[in-house]
């Protein structure tokens, strides 16, 4: 690995490699599509499932957002952005087998390229295009609680209509992007998850865990094991997190706004996410937690970069690995995400929590407060490094409201049960401190030469100082048209 200076608190590093690989073809033949099972309602009556999902727990989301639907195009059909492969600056632009450029759905020929106003069109054009190169374009508002062109509404019957009627898989080779409507709105999805990838076995009926240890016990690659979802980029998109009707129990809920499960080479850009309209102090009853993760990275997934997106207005936002040592078998040497340019403001915690990762920030800016009376915003803990997880935390920003220097290291940079752990270049601000430079590894011991990393991709860093500005600036959706 090697180091440039560009220019005072500007680093850039870069690394000599063999000719770069297109992700599409790393997509194999074999890998399956799981697309038909979502986005289609059975409107079925609550059950207890596996003893979870109370039916007493059911409840309608409290409040319903004001629509933004469209019916026109007003770029005429033009593209810009949309061709765009992802930048190489992440995780996401790596692989076992060299460095990778990360294309979508950039190749799609003109009948696999989509603009869609509802869930049904943007079910559609996956169903059609399957694992080809695809670009979808989403204008105006999407809810999979809206049918027949956005004209009957009907709420979430139950977990089972809100799993498989509530969700959106996006396959291999997509890229889905939000275009701005004619007010210049960014597209947004509401009462809807998105998927990429999901755990599965080698056939219908099969165990996924029981299957890919045969695979690997066979002394066969298991980048090779046929399930991957690869080659995925989403970008400039508004996502409100599904407000779940019938929660696991009364302190977890089931759907996240967007999870990636065994999936690789995906670039996430230019989101905003949030509780939306219905943040969890929104329920009554017994039952108050009402949504799950903003973004995960799980199940084996590898090489993502998230980058230049906003999260606020919620509790559980992001993990990376959803399990300790049960989870071994998929996820250790794994996870290998980036953050960066990212502005989590108000977001409360899990940002993120990290198990197994082998996670890189940079340039990010944390806000918040310790002190504010409203429980959906009220920072409660910054990024959390946890078991066999490995961390590398590079010229981040935080100003945290009521939160003093001293409880810096433990409340905003936290861990236990990690290999290994490095922070350096922050800035932290907050009423009750001032402005303090926070330089070190917060009382962590540095991690044994086994377990040094450095990042084998290029990246721009700038100082802590500079990414304040800059990174609100450009963060969330919306920015790209």
């Amino acid at each position: 690995m090697k180091y440039t200076i560009l220019a005072a608190g500007i680093l850039l590093a870069y690394s000599a490699q063999a000719a770069t690989i297109d992700a599409a073809t790393l997509v194999g033949a074999s890998t399956p599509l799981q697309t038909a099972q979502y986005g289609v309602r059975n409107y079925s009556a609550p059950v207890l499932v596996g003893g979870l999902h109370d039916p007493a727990s059911y409840m309608a989301a409290p409040k319903l957002p004001t629509w933004q639907f469209a019916s026109a195009d007003p770029t005429g059909g033009v593209l810009t952005f949309e061709r765009q492969p992802a930048p190489t600056a992440g995780w996401h632009a790596w692989s076992r087998k060299g460095n990778v450029l990360v294309t979508g759905g950039s190749s799609a020929s003109a009948n696999r390229v989509y603009t869609v106003y509802n869930g049904q069109q943007l079910r559609a054009a996956i169903e059609q295009a399957g694992n080809e190169p695809k670009i979808i374009r989403v204008i105006g508002h999407i809810d999979l609680r809206w049918s027949q062109n956005n004209t009957v509404f009907k709420e979430y019957t139950s977990y089972s209509d809100q799993k498989f009627g509530g969700s959106i898989n996006l396959p291999s080779n997509t890229t889905l992007v939000g275009i701005n409507d004619a007010q210049g709105r960014p597209a947004r999805i509401t009462g809807t998850s998105l998927l990429i990838g999901g755990e599965l076995a080698l056939a219908p009926g099969g165990d996924p865990e029981s299957d890919f240890k045969k695979w690997i016990a066979d002394g066969k690659d298991g980048d090779d094991y046929p399930t991957w979802t690869r080659n995925v980029i989403v970008r400039n998109l508004a996502l409100d997190t599904p407000w779940d009707v019938n929660p696991e129990d009364s302190g977890n809920a089931y759907a996240d706004g967007i999870t990636l499960g065994r999936a690789q080479n995906v670039y996430i850009d230019n989101l905003t996410i949030s509780d939306g309209d219905t943040p969890d102090s929104t329920a009554t009853g017994s039952y108050k937690t009402r949504h799950d993760g903003a973004l995960d990275v799980v199940r084996g997934s590898d090489y993502v970069t998230i980058a230049n997106s906003l999260f606020g207005n919620h509790h559980k936002t992001t993990l990376v690995g959803n399990g300790d040592s049960g989870r071994a078998w998929s996820d250790a040497g794994r996870l290998h995400v980036t953050f960066s340019g990212n502005w989590w403001n108000g977001a409360t915690t899990r940002l993120p929590l990290n198990r197994f990762g082998q996670v890189h920030m940079f340039n990010n800016v944390v806000t918040g407060s310790t002190t504010t009376t409203n429980p959906d915003i009220k920072f409660e803990g910054g990024s959390d490094a946890r078991y066999q997880s490995n961390m590398l935390l590079q010229n981040n920003y935080y100003s945290i409201e009521g939160l003093k220097v001293e409880d810096f290291c433990g409340k905003v940079i936290k861990g236990k049960s990690f290999i290994g752990f490095r922070s350096s270049g922050h800035i932290f601000s907050s009423d009750r401190s001032g402005t303090s430079a926070i330089d070190g590894q917060c009382g962590f011991a540095a991690p044994s030469s086994a377990n040094l990393w450095t990042p084998p991709y290029a990246y721009t860093l700038q100082t802590a100082a500079a990414a304040q500005t800059s990174v609100p600036a450009k963060a969330g959706a919306g920015k790209l048209n």
